[in-house]
């Protein structure tokens, strides 16, 4: 275990080059501290541009490294495997081919979904001990408790995050984790791609990780314990409203989960995130560049409009009429 080397996993197109970025400086200003930092970067079809402008912002930094992976070839093989694309697109999936082709020389790498803020330091991470588990999770916070019924689950089970993956490299490789994870994707198909394979899969082999290291802006976004009730929520399998609370004024990673107000990228937002996002943009070499628009549509009037206790249950049923038998 090297406790001052950070192996860090990214994946994105070029559209969600410049929400990458904004997680990528906020992750490299809130970590100097650490000897190396070497991200690994999943690109479908990203310009030559945006590389360029990785490399620039990226070697500002004396402690970083990026390295652009070769995935042309991961359409076709998930293709063969009879992976479904999610929403029409294979790239969430890419992560989970990319853990047994990575050669790095220590036991673990860090997967971060590209709409987050790394906001403080990841040394926890670092010094977690994996206990023989493969992964290490954060309890999903905007999943409903019945979805777990409907990939076999129990509703005392956790149901796990995975846009913040630690993952046990060394046990990958040792224990060959890809080949059986590619035979059991030929079996089975999931609802919600790679994060519904990841809880059934590696069922009792998830260490939890505390909420601080990836805390969902749906925290911020919704009254907790009315959120926490409405989503059926259970103390045995996710988060208390304290653990919640120690959390909120200072998460090391916040995961932007709660969008009915704008994304925190978005131009004309009104995110309870928003300013933290932009803090980081600014950083960025795509501060200039035109970001995508919020949408004032009839979900964001709602929310205005109605009072917390009914807009956390029109959330749960939405989910659950979509996610749950």
């Amino acid at each position: 275990m090297n406790k001052d080397i950070l192996n860090v996993l990214y994946q994105s197109d070029d559209n969600y080059a410049a929400v990458s970025a904004i997680s990528i400086a906020s992750l490299l200003e809130n970590n100097k501290h650490l000897k190396q930092i070497n991200i690994f970067y999943l690109g479908h079809k990203l310009k030559k541009s945006s590389i360029n402008k990785f490399n620039e912002m990226v070697g500002s930094y004396k402690n970083a490294t990026i390295t652009f992976v070769d995935v042309s070839g991961y359409p076709d093989e998930l293709k063969e495997i009879g992976v479904k694309a999610w929403k029409g697109l294979y790239i969430t999936w890419y992560k989970m081919l990319a853990f047994a082709k990575l050669d790095i020389k220590t036991d673990r790498i860090l997967y971060i979904n590209p709409h987050t803020v790394i906001s403080g330091a990841l040394d926890g991470l670092l010094e977690l001990d994996f206990e023989d588990n493969i992964l290490a999770l954060s309890y999903d916070a905007t999943m409903v408790n019945a979805h777990k019924n409907a990939i076999g689950l129990k509703s005392t089970d956790g149901y796990f995050n995975c846009g913040i993956m630690l993952v046990n490299h060394k046990k990958w490789i040792k224990d060959k984790i890809d080949s059986k994870m590619r035979e059991h994707l030929r079996h089975n198909h999931y609802e919600v791609a790679d994060q519904d394979l990841c809880n059934v899969f590696f069922k009792d082999k998830i260490k939890l990780v505390g909420v601080e290291y990836n805390f969902s802006t749906v925290f911020y976004g919704y009254d907790i314990k009315k959120y926490i009730k409405a989503n059926g929520f259970m103390s045995e399998s996710f988060y208390s409203y304290n653990e919640i609370m120690e959390a909120y004024y200072a998460p090391k990673i916040v995961h932007s989960q709660f969008g009915i107000t704008g994304r925190p990228w978005q131009v004309g937002n009104d995110n309870p995130v928003g300013l933290l996002w932009h803090k980081y943009l600014e950083m960025t070499p795509w501060k200039n560049a035109k970001m995508p628009e919020a949408k004032k549509d009839m979900n964001w009037r709602l929310y205005k409009l109605l009072s917390q206790a009914i807009v956390v249950k029109l959330y749960a049923w939405a989910v659950k009429r979509k996610f749950a038998k």
